[in-house]
């Protein structure tokens, strides 16, 4: 009895071995063509040794991606003397690969100073723009943001809030999230001749930080937003390119119910579109007097967010770190190597289309009148969906994509 003590422990350690080789051999067979069945299983298995070790445990599973959307937005300005004053409004219908439907209605307004010289007058219906600037624009505001998010089952019950939201029966009280934001914004902008030859220039840059609830969770999100956007158009003779570009930063953070530090979240998006100006049937019946350009813009839209779980000790010492000292270089570069090391990636790609009908006319010397309407709806479709779990490898987003 003597000689076999002990001998359940080995055969213990030698069953255990030869599971581990069998799981490696698995693993590296199954890396090659599933890299989901491989994340699947090493997630499972780094959750179950959380789970023996004690305490927090990362959950950053993935979420739903947006299959589809449209954004019908608003926008109306009026500029008078050097007192420029906008006021925005969008409603933005986001079909998820869960099969729900998120319903974001919000509103903005911005008031500040705007001086100008030249002259503008122009019209877009349908996409059509005619009509000719001689001027050049600058100016600063202060920008205030708020807006709901409604989470639908299906398209029948969100056409339902979608009523209730325009006949304004107290819609707020089912809203899954409400935010608000608040920043400052630069904008400028040069435009010379008509819609027969021309050339129009705008730049915008801003900043804002704001807050985000979630009703049925109880988490708050903090963010910071950061970016600019801009878009030129040369047209000549009889139509010519149209392009525009954008790119918009954020940094959150989420709290949860207990006010205590959650997720970290860093997400960049990038838009580029191109598109041909042609003119129609009845520019050539006026004799080329007044020829319509295509404000239409198609072209495809970029996304990269990373999430980390700061209850992660590795991920929360590095974000303390940088929190208390976002000039330093060692905080940088501890951040992103947590980023790159422990945060579940996804990038996403989208094809995009944009009409937009209005009216602008203005005239001024420094000081000035002027004022402007633009209702723009642009659609989106995902075309590529990638992911990559914390230690794990890239893999498709077949869910999304199909769905």
């Amino acid at each position: 009895m003597r000689c076999s003590r002990g001998q359940a422990t080995v055969d213990y350690v030698a069953l255990i071995a030869v599971l581990a080789v069998s799981l490696t051999a698995a693993l590296v067979f199954a890396a090659a063509g599933a890299p989901g069945i491989v994340n699947a299983v090493a997630g499972q298995i780094r959750h179950a040794l959380c789970v023996v070790g004690g305490g927090p445990c990362p959950d950053l599973r993935a979420k739903p991606c947006t299959v589809a959307s449209r954004r019908d937005a608003r926008h109306f300005a009026v500029s008078l003397v050097v007192v420029r004053v906008d006021h925005d409004r969008y409603v933005l219908r986001e079909v998820m690969s869960d099969k729900t439907i998120r319903l974001t209605v919000a509103r903005s307004g911005a008031a500040g100073l705007e001086v100008a010289l030249g002259a503008r007058a122009k019209a877009t219906l349908d996409g059509r723009e005619v009509g000719m600037t001689d001027e050049a624009r600058l100016a600063a505001q202060a920008v205030l943001n708020s807006g709901r998010v409604f989470v639908a089952r299906d398209a029948r019950e969100a056409a339902a809030l979608m009523r209730a939201i325009r006949d304004g029966d107290g819609p707020s009280v089912s809203a899954r999230e409400v935010f608000y934001e608040g920043g400052l914004r630069g904008l400028g902008t040069i435009g010379i001749g008509n819609s027969v030859a021309g050339t129009s220039l705008r730049a915008l840059a801003g900043a804002t930080i704001g807050g985000r609830r979630d009703r049925r969770t109880g988490d708050v999100t903090f963010a910071v937003n950061g970016g600019g956007a801009g878009w030129g158009a040369v047209t000549v003779a009889l139509g010519g390119p149209v392009a525009s570009a954008e790119r918009a930063v954020t940094l959150a953070v989420t709290l949860d119910r207990g006010r205590r530090p959650k997720e970290l979240s860093l997400s960049t998006s990038g838009t580029v579109a191109a598109g041909a100006a042609l003119p129609p049937g009845l520019a050539r019946a006026l004799g080329g007097r007044a020829l319509v350009i295509s404000a239409d813009s198609r072209g495809r839209r970029w996304e990269l967010a990373a999430r980390l779980d700061l209850r992660d000790p590795l991920v929360a010492a590095a974000w303390n770190r940088f929190r208390d000292d976002p000039r330093s270089g060692a905080a940088i570069r501890a951040l992103g190597e947590a980023i790159r090391d422990r945060a579940h990636l996804d990038v996403r790609t989208y094809r995009t289309n944009s009409t937009s009908s209005g009216a602008a006319a203005g005239i001024g010397r420094v000081v000035q009148v002027a004022g402007e309407f633009d209702h723009t709806i642009e659609d989106s479709r995902l075309l590529s969906a990638s992911s990559r779990p914390a230690g794990g490898l890239w893999e498709q987003r077949f869910d999304c994509v199909v769905a």
